[in-house]
């Protein structure tokens, strides 16, 4: 099966459903942030570190499972890590008291991590360069999928059956994604030979910056993603349901416009001139937002929905990137480090923002999000300028980085 040339299609498919499974755990969880507060009697601020305890556990072990599918391969790597968020996810169903949950979810983010890095490896290493942005794209759609699925899944789960049956159902994906790629996965024929020793892409300050820049663009992504629910009930009187589809919406828009940004970047030969772009849209929706909010506009809404779309849809632009300078024998490792540095991001987003919003007020919040944005902007405007498209297809090194990448 492996030597048939549409299979590296089945393998984006397979990595694509464990990826879904693993971001309606990471994403999805918002959509019960009504649920979570009432049951635990939680402030924003309380809410927010809950939230991002499943982000702590996927970013302390994001690398390593990165560097374990650089020596062991994609398929065992994600097979692992789903069966172990099982687990976890049963033992979330189990508990009554917020710190035990907190437990569970700690220990269910840092098993997901392990579909983080491989899933994108695997493209990396089963795609060409004329087509792995697309297929990028399509691969960090499941993220948005995953948590619009969730979006609109959970809230109803949760209000006939209790949030331990919400749980349940995330666990039941996990297992899904576990047994299918673990039947459907192999490694990629150039990326069999691994690299000795040493953690290379962390001394590529390309790829550092990146990382940086993906750092500052998850803000205002996870803005949206964490509070759209709770902003929508708490401000403008949305049922939690309807508020629950929406931020459906937002994510499966988003992940339509990963694929088009990845197949735009394709076109160009080039990642990081669309993603400065993409980081420039999303600053100035973001400040529009935050002025129409003080200005207690209802327009607010809209605009909201519209800054979330554009705030997801940068993701694909910078993991292929990174994935292409690392090359495939080290882009587990390289994957690894900037699902870190976007876990982090997404991380102290939740509780800092919430933080921000219970002291001051949505408008401050959503200009803080939109200030992320301007200095993603800013980082990319010189190194996206120099860019040059490689005439095979494969995207161009900066001038002084010894060639093209990947």
């Amino acid at each position: 099966m492996t030597g048939d040339p549409s299979y590296r299609w089945v393998v984006l498919g397979a990595g694509v459903l464990a990826q879904a499974a693993s971001a309606a755990v990471l994403q999805g969880l918002p959509g019960l942030a009504p649920a979570l507060r009432a049951e635990y009697d939680l402030g924003l601020t309380g809410l927010g570190v809950l939230l991002g305890s499943v982000t702590v556990g996927l970013l302390s072990t994001l690398l390593l499972w990165g560097l374990a599918a650089d020596r062991f391969g994609e398929r065992r790597v994600m097979t692992a890590g789903l069966l172990a968020a099982v687990v976890a996810l049963v033992g979330a169903s189990r508990t009554t008291t917020v710190l035990p949950l907190m437990g569970c979810l700690v220990c269910a983010g840092a098993a997901g991590a392990a579909v983080n890095a491989a899933s994108g490896r695997a493209v990396i290493g089963w795609f060409g360069p004329r087509e792995r942005g697309t297929a990028m794209g399509v691969r960090q759609t499941a993220l948005p999928v995953g948590a619009a699925l969730a979006a609109a899944l959970l809230p109803p789960v949760a209000t006939a059956r209790g949030l331990d049956a919400a749980f349940l159902v995330l666990a039941g994906g996990c297992g899904v994604g576990a047994l299918v790629v673990a039947v459907l996965v192999r490694e990629a024929p150039r990326q069999a030979a691994r690299v000795a020793g040493g953690l290379g892409p962390a001394g590529d300050p390309r790829i550092r910056r990146i990382g940086a820049v993906s750092f500052l663009l998850v803000i205002p992504q996870f803005a949206v993603v964490a509070f759209l629910v709770v902003y929508l009930v708490d401000e403008h009187d949305v049922s939690f349901g309807a508020a629950a589809l929406l931020l459906a919406a937002v994510q499966l828009g988003g992940g339509a416009c990963r694929i088009a940004a990845g197949r735009w970047s394709d076109r160009l030969g080039l990642r990081l001139q669309p993603l400065r772009k993409l980081a420039q849209l999303t600053t100035g929706l973001f400040a529009v937002l935050a002025v129409c909010e003080a200005a207690g506009l209802r327009a607010a809404v809209p605009l909201l929905l519209l800054a979330g779309v554009a705030a997801i849809s940068w993701n694909g632009l910078a993991f292929t990137a990174v994935g292409e300078l690392a090359g495939p024998g080290r882009a587990g490792a390289a994957l690894g480090l900037q699902n870190t540095a976007v876990a982090l991001g997404a991380a102290l987003t939740a509780p800092v923002l919430g933080a921000v919003v219970d002291r001051s007020s949505w408008s401050v919040g959503f200009a803080l999000a939109a200030g992320a944005g301007l200095a993603a902007a800013l980082l990319l405007t010189g190194p996206s300028e120099q860019e040059r498209p490689h005439p095979g297809g494969e995207t161009g090194g900066l001038p002084g980085d010894g060639g093209s990448v990947g």
